[in-house]
């Protein structure tokens, strides 16, 4: 039995949740209480912050533990109790689809990698690189905590110490890593291709899975209407997730367009592959500038925000006081840089799942041991998955519900960071770099010629 409720209650479950049960919770709240869906709200910024605390501790064993033992108040008088932070690949799981989009997309895993390369560089390196991405997730929680609880708005995340600017940045990069580094980056590489190629095998399977269902379904109406009415209650459940709308479409394209090349090179004997691999390769390219180029915003829009920062500092230091336009510019100013690294993880989402998906779909729907008929087979009922998934659209209520984050971010994308900084540009050479790293991992797969 536990000694008191309240953490359990803030997110809506009772004291014998499980994991799943506290994340799907906590992002279900979060949409709910954010401030910036809660404007006329005075409480709502201390409503999110509380909700983040209590996920924060339950979410942790050990801290869940004590709580349970001790309660709020014998936690705080024994100084366990504080701000609890979620875990940055976690918080970004959790928006682009989280747990339920799992056996369609398998679990992201770009954030993750990046960390784990962050802490294999060393203390300092590790330290500062992890810090921006962990600084630039908890700016969603602190964005309108600070400012409508009417605290300090110079104290965000946004200190030049914290921040790894563009010069330290070229400053990093003519470090030499260590033999040591190198081959535990060489290691993690190998790990990473592993839990890939484990992850497209899985998703291979559910979408066979899927097919199998379709295609027996297809020998009767009413098992084939039993079929349909089964992919659209599941598609209406995602749908509602954040992000959802944007992952089902995205899901959709990808199926859609290498069941047509399946079809296409059955029917062609192969010719049209040239086309559908230029495409894909196109495509891929794209997705992976697209990564550069709004992770290059953000950092502009958090460097523009560290000068302002120092500006206001210098004014305090003077004496002067914020004035209300000044507070309000912090806030926006801070909703704007929240949004546009939402739309850099959505970026870097994107390339992912296609990378991964462009597998899946090679492996299924061109397998050579597979007679013509039966690839042709397997990838009508890709397609037919793929239209389903392109046709679903939110209503106006439930569209209110799930777009928190999307609209941060199509604000945010809308509005060009006017300070950018001229040493932020990337050269060809960085590009070509970025992009042939990328392509070692996420490498789209082409369709075999069809034999």
């Amino acid at each position: 039995m536990v000694k008191d409720t309240k953490y359990y209650d803030i997110l809506g479950v009772e004291p014998t949740a499980t994991d799943v049960e506290l994340k799907k919770a906590y992002r279900k709240q979060a949409i709910k209480c954010h401030p910036d869906k809660n404007g006329n709200d005075p409480t709502a910024a201390a409503k999110f912050q509380e909700l983040g605390e209590a996920y924060g501790i339950l979410q942790d064993k050990e801290k869940r533990a004590l709580y349970d033992e001790m309660g709020v108040e014998g936690m705080q008088s024994n100084n366990v109790a504080g701000e609890a932070d979620v875990d940055p690949a976690e918080f970004f799981s959790m928006i682009f689809g989280g747990e339920v989009f799992k056996d369609w997309i398998g679990e992201l895993s770009m954030l993750n990698e990046v960390s784990k390369t962050a802490d294999i560089l060393g203390d300092e390196e590790g330290a500062e690189l992890e810090t921006q991405a962990t600084d630039s997730t908890n700016t969603t929680s602190e964005v309108a905590t600070q400012s409508e609880t009417g605290s300090d708005v110079t104290k965000t995340n946004g200190q030049k110490d914290d921040i790894l600017s563009t010069e330290a940045i070229n400053k990093k990069k003519k470090q030499k890593m260590t033999q040591q580094q190198r081959e535990e980056i060489l290691k993690l590489h190998e790990e990473t291709k592993k839990a890939q190629e484990e992850r497209v095998r899985v998703l291979s399977q559910n979408l066979l899975s899927r097919i199998e269902q379709y295609t027996s379904a297809s020998t009767n109406q009413d098992s084939l209407d039993r079929f349909k009415t089964k992919l659209n209650e599941e598609l209406e459940d995602l749908k509602i997730e954040s992000f959802g709308i944007e992952l089902l479409h995205l899901i959709g394209k990808i199926y859609t367009n290498q069941a047509h090349a399946t079809i296409n090179a059955c029917k062609t004997f192969g010719v049209s592959k040239i086309f559908s691999s230029v495409k894909s390769k196109t495509n891929s390219f794209k997705n992976g500038f697209s990564i550069l180029k709004t992770a290059l915003d953000a950092q502009a829009s958090v460097e523009a925000m560290v000068r302002e920062q120092e500006d206001i500092q210098e004014a305090i230091a003077r004496g002067e006081e914020l004035t209300d336009s000044q507070k309000h510019r912090q806030v926006e100013m801070e909703r704007l840089i929240t949004g546009k690294v939402l739309a850099a993880a959505w970026a870097s989402t994107k390339f992912e799942v296609t990378g991964i998906l462009n597998k899946v779909c090679n492996r299924v729907l061109n397998d050579k041991s597979l007679g013509k008929k039966v690839r042709i087979s397997r990838a009508q009922a890709v397609l037919y998955i793929g239209e389903t998934m392109l046709k679903v659209e939110r209503s106006p209520e439930e569209a209110e519900d799930a777009r928190i984050f999307e609209e941060m971010m199509a604000d945010a994308t809308a509005k060009k960071s006017t300070k950018r900084n001229k040493k932020s540009k990337v050269s060809d050479r960085d590009i070509e770099e970025f992009m042939k790293n990328v392509n070692e991992v996420h490498e789209v797969d082409e369709p075999e010629e069809v034999k």
